[in-house]
């Protein structure tokens, strides 16, 4: 063999072993996300408070129920999420309130390049998303007919979101995520007798704001069934109207069946 078909045969198998390299990496970016349905549960506290019934902080406890649905396709990830909350035991002294919150969200996820860290594999991912998030809390108290006893919020928004995976062992990572919105359409009740205020208005950050964050371990107990459990934290802030600030926190645990 003569040195030109050497460094032929050498440069052949470079490229071989780098697209083999690129394969592997390529295939670890797209199984690291949990593809597949997700139910999730979790309890925590939670408090509110709404200005359009009362300066009062109001607090308790809100049961988290969600499902999620997440598909890979050939370079995104795309995935939707229902979350509901609903608790009658939201107190303030002796007035108690009615709260619900839905939340339907849809996204689209990027994987972004591979990196190190603490000499482990992160992953990272970043993309658009649509969100519409309802609020309604119905007081337990009589009123006058000058008073309101309850109160409504709707946020239809255009956001990001994203996602880190931190790969300690085979089967067990640590998972992040952090989902926020940008620009929305809010609507919210007025009183309409008092001012001729607009029930309906375009939101930016500075008036809206509707924050999602997560981190906890997940461990697979089989190649397609995984169970995580993760701490919770939302805050939902609207200052275009009468305020509304309302935060909580939970233990949440999921179960991810992959198809």
């Amino acid at each position: 063999m003569n040195k030109n078909h050497f460094c032929f045969l050498l440069m052949i198998s470079m490229l071989i072993c780098r697209g083999t390299i690129y394969a592997q990496d390529s295939t670890n970016q797209k199984s690291i996300f949990p593809e597949g349905i997700s139910l999730e549960y979790g309890i925590g506290s939670y408090a509110v408070t709404d200005e359009y019934i009362s300066k009062e902080k109001y607090s308790g406890s809100l049961p988290y129920y969600s499902i999620t649905w997440a598909n890979q396709h050939s370079n995104y990830i795309y995935h939707l999420k229902i979350d509901f909350g609903n608790s009658s035991e939201i107190e303030n002294y002796n007035v108690s309130a009615d709260i619900y919150q839905f939340t339907l969200n849809q996204g689209f996820s990027y994987a972004l390049p591979k990196f190190t860290m603490f000499n482990k594999d992160a992953y990272l991912y970043l993309g658009p998303s649509t969100e519409l998030f309802f609020y309604y809390n119905k007081q337990k108290i009589a009123v006058s007919g000058f008073d309101y006893s309850q109160s409504f919020a709707l946020l239809i928004s255009a956001g990001v979101n994203s996602q880190l995976f931190y790969k300690l062992w085979n089967d067990f990572n640590i998972e992040g995520s952090l989902d926020f919105n940008v620009l929305s359409l809010g609507f919210r009740m007025v009183d309409m007798e008092e001012n001729d205020e607009s029930p309906a208005k375009i939101l930016t950050l500075v008036s809206a704001n509707n924050v999602e964050f997560t981190i906890g371990p997940r461990y697979y107990l089989f190649d397609n069934l995984s169970v995580k459990a993760a701490y919770l934290f939302n805050l939902t802030r609207i200052s275009a109207w009468e305020p509304l600030l309302s935060a909580s926190d939970n233990v949440v645990f999921t179960l991810t069946y992959g198809f």
